[in-house]
């Protein structure tokens, strides 16, 4: 039996989760900095903090570069203390928006710059929105039902940083083909006015991601939230980035042994019987290391696993699953032809990119002071803090949970699940024991009050002997077969409320789900929801 996760999401609408609360964030903050400053560790003749300083001064100029390139404004800032969140470029739901404003607030209170991760590296999982809907509604909740509109004709699992939209016809009719979906609810939205900015970034980009996260930081902008961006594409192209992998693989059969070893033992604890759950592991093939890395061709959507092994010539080969890679240079007391090469391999024709563990990795020991994570990161990265112990012997700096909970202003149904569950007994007693529903019918009728008395003589009579026994539950079945069709309208009746009731059940779990993406709502609802975070 598996362990609960110990970060759940809210439960009740305009419900919040913070863990630790904001006002610890200064106390976080001063505990990481003292972590990282008493580091022993050494890489390449650098110390942490000689690596620290490169990946803070490499992420915070790649950030002003990408938002400069996007034609966007650049928020002020400087590369000495930098706060980190991040997310997929998708039309995610206002939980998970809210962690952009947090980490906006907390790093402008304690004079950090903030920087969110825009995790193109991910593969998209839909290329429609869920959209609640109901035609012949009733008082029941038939009708209610949830919708799926198209936004691009889906294409498989692509990475963000590949993903273009593949119908631009398509695409630029979704407002018109999602608003009588909402307009049955008589909801305001900012769909239209959001989906004309993402509309406008198609003149500057044909990525999916790109439009969304654009159209996402205008609004963002205006609502007071201003953060660096930086996808991840961008920063596994950083000289920063290029060490922190050449560690890894420069030491590949170490980590790859501990990497293995800390999942299990994992999966141990948690009672996780997955072998793919929350990770799976590294995979062996003769002398080549499977890291934790995706590789592939530029400008290809396939990606690979990256496998690695260390020659006697002293040099890195590589492989993109089975694609051999351009080999890197391994001169161990001197990394920098190696970075140099590792940094030429997109010029090469191939990429690399970190997968979900390495990304946390990187951000929270090499990048960030501190990382605002939602809940599924936060459930994760008690992984991560696994992996920074055992490998680099390093007290894993804290992390923030953020999430929250926002539903759309629509109608609910009265039915609750204690309800049902006390109507579902109440059915399951009148079936069985018919006898304690009968007061009107054994008033009014003798036959029936007579038999109603022999059953509760029969039910209090307790005889000894198998035969005895047999015989009494064959009498109490038999008096129970007579009453039943006295009491089968009522039940009848009750199998219809809790049919209803049901019914009920399934629309309120459509219009009270937490996971609608924030571009329903309506700026009213939204935005002094989600600057309560700045």
């Amino acid at each position: 039996m598996s362990v609960a996760p110990r970060w759940r999401a809210p439960a009740g609408d305009a419900d919040v989760l913070i863990d630790p609360p904001l006002t610890d964030a200064a106390p976080l903050l001063k505990a990481n900095r003292d972590r990282f400053a008493s580091a022993t560790f050494q890489f390449g003749g650098r110390s942490l903090d000689a690596l620290r300083r490169l990946a803070r001064a490499d992420a915070f100029t790649a950030a002003r570069d990408y938002l400069r390139a996007a034609g966007e404004p650049v928020p002020s800032g400087n590369d000495t203390s930098l706060i980190l969140a991040g997310h997929q470029p998708e039309l995610f739901h206002p939980g998970v928006w809210v962690k952009n404003f947090a980490l906006n607030g907390v790093a402008r209170a304690h004079g950090a710059t903030p920087i969110n991760l825009v995790v193109d590296n991910d593969t998209a999982k839909s290329s429609a929105l869920r959209l609640p809907h109901h035609e012949a509604e009733d008082a029941c909740g038939n009708g209610v039902q949830l919708a799926t509109v198209p936004f691009d004709h889906w294409g498989g699992e692509v990475p963000y940083e590949e993903l273009r939209v593949r119908d631009e016809a398509l695409f630029a009719s979704f407002t018109d083909r999602a608003a009588p979906v909402l307009a049955a609810w008589g909801m305001e939205s900012m769909l239209p006015a959001f989906w004309g900015e993402v509309r406008r970034q198609s003149e500057r980009t044909p990525l999916l991601g790109e439009r969304f996260a654009a159209a996402r930081r205008h609004l963002e902008r205006r609502w007071g939230c201003h953060n660096l961006e930086l996808p991840i594409s961008v920063l596994c192209r950083t000289e920063a980035f290029a060490w922190f992998a050449l560690l890894l693989l420069s030491e590949a059969n170490e980590f790859h042994r501990v990497y293995n070893t800390t999942v299990r033992e994992h999966r141990h604890r948690l009672g996780i019987r997955s072998k793919n759950h929350p990770v799976p592991d590294l995979a062996e093939e003769d002398d080549w290391l499977e890291m934790p890395f995706w590789a592939g061709r530029v400008g290809e959507a396939r990606r690979g696993r990256l496998f690695v092994r260390t020659t006697t010539a002293g040099r890195l080969e590589l492989r993109s699953n089975r694609e051999p890679m351009p080999p890197l240079p391994l001169a161990p007391g001197d990394l920098r032809a190696t970075v140099a090469a590792w940094q030429n391999l997109e010029a090469n024709g191939f990429k690399v990119r970190s997968r979900a563990l390495t990304t946390t990795l990187f951000a929270r020991v090499f990048l960030s002071d501190l990382f605002l994570h939602g809940i599924g990161g936060g459930n994760y990265d008690i992984l991560t803090d696994d992996l920074i112990r055992s490998h680099f012997h390093l007290d894993p700096p804290a992390f923030m949970v953020i999430s929250a909970t926002r539903h759309l202003p629509l109608p609910s149904y009265p039915a609750r699940p204690e309800q049902r569950v006390k109507l579902a007994r109440n059915i399951r007693d009148l079936r069985y024991n018919p006898q304690r529903h009968m007061a009107d019918h054994a008033a009014r009728d003798p036959k029936i009050a007579a038999l109603v008395a022999r059953q509760r003589d029969l039910i209090a009579a307790r005889p000894q002997r198998p035969a005895e026994r047999r015989q009494r539950f064959e009498t109490l079945r038999g008096y129970l077969n007579d009453l039943r069709p006295s009491v089968a309208e009522q039940e009848r009746q009750m199998l219809q409320q809790l049919a209803c009731t049901d019914r009920q059940l399934q629309a309120n779990a459509i219009l009270q789900r937490r996971d609608y993406a924030f571009c329903l709502f309506s700026e009213g609802v939204l935005k002094p929801f989600c600057a309560q975070f700045l």
